[in-house]
């Protein structure tokens, strides 16, 4: 669940760690404009792995015992009703 809300966070902040250029096929920490377009969403994903491995690894089991099964269907219903809101704007 807390992956589906750091990717939701970094992709809404348009934050990401690297950014892969196809066209050179090379990963940068910094935006290269000669490089051509860039790829955004690797950085994405790796955020948002990174940051849900570490709260994993903070969180006591018990704590995390106590949310409740039906979590496991709402927040991600809810992470994909605010991606598709926030992307009609592609096609509004």
């Amino acid at each position: 669940m807390l992956f589906g809300i750091l990717y939701l966070a970094a992709f809404y902040m348009d934050w990401s760690p690297f950014r892969y250029y196809p066209d050179t096929r090379k990963f940068h920490l910094q935006i290269t404009t000669q490089d051509g377009p860039a790829i955004l969403w690797y950085g994405w994903v790796a955020a948002a792995v990174v940051g849900s491995a570490i709260v994993a690894a903070l969180v006591p089991r018990s704590v995390a015992e106590r949310l409740r099964p039906s979590w496991a269907w709402v927040v991600p219903l809810a992470i994909m009703l605010l991606m598709m809101i926030y992307e009609r704007r592609w096609f509004v």
